[in-house]
């Protein structure tokens, strides 16, 4: 039941469903109503009262997972194609297990969420060939995605020759032996958060954001072969993208995202060689 000829727009697709299409079978399903991808997720706000006197003691407001409502009808061109049609979309995201891409088709591109069923999928009959449905998905994390994925790669600066700001995007780094530095360019309206790979062999790496201070900074070597791959969403740092060095990070170490726009990073260790690299890996995010 994968996306077919297209009705309109936008066009819904997850678990091999997709929903404003016609599907192989000739089923058209058209999404009436849709609650919880166009608008912004519900914020959570954790204000106390003061007590005997107006108003609340500040806090930071923070957002709720995203719930995601598709409801619309289901016209097939007869009744047994209708029946199959039910038993289909009752098993998209029947494993409660994991979570699934929901890819949205819009007019400026496509965007993504992870997701998974969170209440009980609503099919009605209305006539011979037509029945009405709803299906509810949940995304943990509340932001919406690009569908693509970016990449960026540099190896360590060496002792001459380098880069100069402003840089152009995307970086040519060329056959010489300067490096070090990277422009992450993030195209949608929230701060999104990257995952790092450093390739060594390598000693006391450090990953730095030279617009703002941050930095992340490792207290440990990687041979030749080794990698350590850190993800700032999750704040885990994984050797062999296994075992846990969290305790190499650094104190004075930030965790930092990509804001919207260009970010300018630069890659450095105690000693130089010419095989260590870091790469990066992220979606531009929209609330």
């Amino acid at each position: 039941m994968s996306a077919g000829q297209q009705l309109q727009q936008p066009v819904f697709e997850v678990d091999g469903w997709a929903g404003n299409t016609v599907d192989a079978d000739g089923v058209e399903w058209w999404v009436t109503s849709e609650q919880g991808w166009a608008s912004t997720p519900p914020l959570r706000v954790t204000l106390a009262d003061r007590p005997e006197r107006n108003g609340a003691f500040d806090a930071p407001s923070y957002r709720g997972p995203r719930v995601i409502t598709l409801e619309g009808t289901a016209v097939a061109p007869d009744r047994a194609t209708k029946e199959a049609a039910k038993d289909r979309l009752a098993a998209v995201l029947a494993d409660g297990s994991t979570l699934l891409p929901l890819l949205v088709t819009e007019p400026h591109g496509i965007r993504r969420a992870l997701v998974r069923l969170t209440a009980e999928t609503k099919i009605a009959d209305r006539k011979a060939g037509a029945f009405e449905f709803s299906l509810t998905m949940t995304a943990p994390d509340p932001l919406r995605y690009s569908h693509g994925l970016n990449t960026a790669a540099c190896p360590l600066p060496s002792s001459s020759g380098g880069l100069f700001f402003p840089l152009a995007f995307p970086l040519d780094f060329g056959s010489g032996s300067s490096g070090g530095r990277l422009l992450l360019e993030n195209r949608g309206t929230v701060p999104t958060w990257p995952v790092w790979r450093i390739s060594g062999p390598c000693v006391e790496p450090v990953i730095a954001n030279t617009a703002s201070g941050e930095e992340l900074a490792f207290g440990l070597t990687l041979q030749d072969g080794e990698f350590l791959i850190v993800d700032t969403d999750a704040r885990s740092v994984l050797l062999q993208g296994t075992a846990s060095r969290r305790s190499a990070l650094l104190p004075g170490s930030d965790w930092f995202s990509l804001r919207p726009g260009a970010t300018p990073v630069l890659f450095r260790a105690r000693d130089y060689d010419p095989v260590a690299r870091l790469s990066a890996e992220w979606r531009d995010a929209w609330l």
